[in-house]
């Protein structure tokens, strides 16, 4: 019963990092961190994060429209600023993954 009670354990701490990475990149976001450097490991964090969760399935919408975001800050250059409409978009984006994230869980 060890090994169940660890995945669990695991599972739950991923969870937990994949929520505090949501809020982490909306509240830098709202505080005009808008440099590709900034925004960027923060996608990336959150993208790993629901990549190593197995009740993310890889349709999961959040998820496709987080990988799009990250294609699109990877062909910018770091000192890049998002534009006032993609920090807006990108905003509605994570608070929508988001909260399909959290409602996958219920």
């Amino acid at each position: 019963g060890w090994v169940v009670g660890e995945k669990k354990e695991r599972e739950s701490k991923m969870i937990a990092q994949a929520v505090a990475g949501f809020i982490t990149a909306m509240d830098s976001l709202r505080l005009n961190m808008n440099a590709v450097d900034q925004i960027q490991p923060l996608v990336t964090d959150i993208l790993t994060t629901l990549n190593k969760l197995d009740v993310v399935r890889p349709d999961f919408e959040g998820k496709v429209k987080l990988k799009t975001w990250l294609a699109t800050l990877n062909q910018m250059r770091a000192s890049d600023m998002l534009s006032d409409d993609q920090v807006r978009q990108l905003l509605m984006d994570l608070d929508n993954s988001y909260n399909a994230f959290h409602n996958m869980l219920d």
